[in-house]
């Protein structure tokens, strides 16, 4: 089993994990009849975690590339 697989399969993981919680915490603002700007704040931090999540796998993927061609 070589790095890369091993890598991507975490991705694949850690991706997956933040998607699921983004979109349940989303699905708890709607629907929550009180402290709607407290759920509201979760699904904003989960989102972050996200789109964080997503940034990381794309810089891995530039320097992969990068690196297969120097």
């Amino acid at each position: 089993m070589s790095v890369a697989s091993i890598v991507t399969a975490a991705t694949v993981v850690a991706i997956g994990y933040r998607l699921g919680r983004a979109h349940a915490a989303w699905r708890d603002v709607g629907s929550a009849k009180r402290d709607v700007p407290a759920k509201r704040r979760i699904a904003w931090g989960q989102t972050r975690g996200l789109l964080l999540a997503g940034l990381v796998v794309v810089a891995i993927l530039l320097a992969t590339a990068y690196e297969a061609t120097h």
